[in-house]
């Protein structure tokens, strides 16, 4: 593969925008940032004429690949009736229906654009109905890049107990202010979290969590370990937030509520609710969002509600919940196959482990069976992983910089036969060159 015209742009990208990139998670893509021509279905296309099969999917928006061509309609459709109105319009209230018909828990949504956007008015409605400040999250879970928030994110050193120190805040610039507010806990540890509810449960206004880590290896929910978060919730009057930025509409029709068999109070959602267009929502009980009805929470956004995404995700929830078009059945059985195939490839002497869910997974270079918990992620081989992911990519593979793969309704039979083939020989090229930089130091 040639690379010359990616390498030519984002070069002169740099004279104008730092990094040349437009979100510091593409700086560092090898052997350059790409740009991109142009997608089609399951595959993209970039501006050296390079092909790949894609399971990046826009980090995870496209749930139904590149272009399809209903929601292209839909949205062109409404181009010629306008992009954006600052009014009202009818397909809010009929995205939101649809969105409630596979969330039998919940009874009101609010729209927004951006995920972060989204998390923010869940920790705002979830401190008016505590009147409480201090928020539970887990390590490395990433809830949006806001100051309030983003706190214990792939810092140095994995926690042995709860802590705020100032390890856990993430980038310069940032106040440390917010770790009076937030307090960070290990995921997947029953004894901790039972200890720090009896320490501070009666202080704790929510609790906010992916329903499976999908921004750290993919990593599923110990046996009971989201049933005790709705317990301790429950009992100490918190309020249990899922970030369903990644897993809604993904891991099932109604999310990893549905997949888990645990109903959070309020959810957040974003990614593939509109199919590829900026898009988020907070779903949750009528009394926690009715605050925002009575206006003593606020609720603001000059695109919230644009109903071009609203066009978009009109359509991409009615092919996403129409039983004849079976997308969850077929994205299941593909994934699985892909996943499988994965785990059996003859490894080159490699430790490899392939850990998530058939729509959504990470490949680790570990001798570890499962990892667990952040703890265990820290000690994989992060220089193995990198060279996948760039031996990968010279192959025609495209995946997200951490090695996490998203399959979609667009992927076929076809698609995985090629990755397969392709992923065996990107195994040889990382054994080889993990050797070499063995031999050289």
């Amino acid at each position: 593969m040639k690379f010359e015209k990616s390498r030519r742009l984002h070069e002169s990208a740099r004279r104008f925008i730092p990094t040349g990139v437009t979100s510091c998670m593409r700086a560092f893509q090898e052997p350059v940032p790409l740009f991109i021509d142009h997608g089609a279905g399951s595959r993209l296309f970039d501006v050296d004429g390079n092909e790949y099969i894609d399971y990046a999917l826009a980090h995870g928006p496209l749930i139904l690949g590149h272009c399809h061509p209903r929601i292209v309609a839909a949205v062109e459709k409404q181009l010629h009736r306008g992009s954006t109105f600052g009014c009202q319009h009818e397909l809010e209230g009929r995205v939101a229906a649809k969105m409630l018909q596979v969330m039998p828990w919940a009874e009101r949504v609010l729209f927004s654009n951006t995920g972060t956007e989204a998390v923010q008015v869940a920790l705002r409605l979830a401190r008016a109905a505590t009147g409480r400040n201090l928020v539970i999250k887990f390590e490395a879970d990433y809830h949006g890049w806001i100051d309030s928030i983003l706190v214990g994110y792939r810092h140095k050193e994995p926690l042995r107990a709860a802590s705020n120190s100032s390890q856990m805040l993430v980038t310069q610039g940032q106040s440390p202010s917010v770790l009076r507010d937030v307090l960070v806990l290990p995921w997947n540890d029953h004894e901790t979290l039972e200890r720090i509810f009896r320490e501070v449960g009666d202080q704790v206004a929510a609790v906010i969590t992916e329903p499976m880590q999908c921004n750290l290896a993919s990593i599923l929910p110990a046996p009971g370990f989201l049933a005790l978060l709705r317990e301790h919730t429950a009992q100490y009057g918190a309020v249990l937030i899922f970030d369903e930025v990644i897993t809604g509409f993904r891991l099932a029709a109604g999310g990893g509520a549905q997949y888990f068999g645990v109903s959070p109070d309020l959810a957040v959602f974003a990614k593939a609710l509109a199919g590829g267009y900026p898009l988020s929502a907070v779903a949750g009980s009528e009394p926690l969002l009715r605050p925002v009805e009575t206006g003593q929470v606020l609720h603001f956004g000059t695109f919230n509600g644009n109903p071009i995404a609203m066009a978009a995700a009109d359509t991409t929830l009615e092919i996403l919940l129409d039983p004849s078009e079976d997308v969850y059945g077929r994205m299941d059985r593909l994934g699985r196959r892909l996943f499988q195939g994965l785990q059996t490839l003859p490894n080159q002497g490699l430790p490899i482990l392939v850990q998530g869910v058939p729509t959504c997974f990470h490949i680790l270079f570990t001798e570890q069976r499962a990892i667990a918990n952040y703890s265990d992620f820290v000690a994989c081989d992060i220089t193995r992983a990198r060279l996948w992911v760039e031996n990968a990519l010279l192959e025609g593979i495209f995946q997200m910089g951490d090695a996490r793969w998203y399959v979609s309704g667009a992927h076929t039979d076809e698609d995985i036969t090629t990755t397969l083939e392709r992923a065996e020989r990107t195994l040889t090229r990382v054994a080889s060159r993990a050797e070499l930089f063995q031999k050289t130091g």
